[in-house]
């Protein structure tokens, strides 16, 4: 009799450490699916806000691009040719580069931009003061590589677009996103679309994301 009683206590033991056991794998598994739809929520929520900024970046950017060119204020999506009080011509980017920061061009980008008139600004050094008064034409501009007043160089070409549409939005990781547009036209309250597929790369710089890169 008691060996039987025995062996009943070992069986409920048995069945009791089990269903312990069991218990306590259950909880830890259920926490760790907890864990993962929240990472998964939170991952998703980070995306989602991600996504409405690169969008609503690259619009601001080309909105206020478009909207001062056909507004004749290219002096502001540009650098302005001037004549210091010393008589020297030169390129005065302060209103340019002011508005490439406010419209999250990144610092990376803007000094690649000012190296790119860097010929420009060179030779307008060698063109006096009487000189300058004499030019009239393109090719006055282009022959010291200064031509950039006669196209669009965010759109490419000499031709400028009424918008864009964001047709695609690939976030490579975290940080750092490319978002590809297509310009427009429109005529008559039809829009045409160009069939270009100009491809704008954006990093998060902190909490902001930026412009780092516009390829043509």
């Amino acid at each position: 009799m008691l060996i039987l009683k025995n062996e009943r206590i070992k069986h409920f033991y048995v069945v009791v450490h089990n269903k312990i056991s069991f218990m306590s794998k259950l909880f830890k598994l259920s926490i760790s699916i907890l864990i993962l739809f929240s990472c998964i929520n939170s991952q998703g929520q980070i995306v989602k806000s991600d996504s409405i900024n690169v969008i609503k970046t690259t619009k601001d950017f080309y909105d206020w691009y478009i909207y001062s060119t056909r507004n004749d204020k290219s002096i502001e999506n540009r650098p302005d040719f001037i004549i210091t009080a010393n008589g020297i011509v030169c390129l005065d980017y302060s209103n340019y580069i002011a508005n490439l920061k406010q419209y999250k061009f990144s610092d990376s980008l803007i000094n690649i931009e000012i190296l790119s008139y860097k010929n420009c600004d060179d030779n307008l050094k060698n063109i006096s003061k009487t000189e300058w008064a004499h030019f009239d034409d393109i090719d006055d501009f282009e022959k010291i590589d200064c031509g950039f007043p006669n196209s669009y160089k965010w759109i490419g070409g000499q031709e400028m677009c009424d918008g864009i549409r964001i047709n695609k939005v690939d976030f490579i990781n975290e940080k750092t996103c490319v978002v590809t547009i297509e310009y427009y036209s429109i005529n008559s309250d039809k829009y045409s679309y160009w069939g270009n597929n100009t491809r704008i790369k954006l990093i998060k710089d902190q909490n902001s994301w930026k412009i780092q890169d516009i390829d043509i």
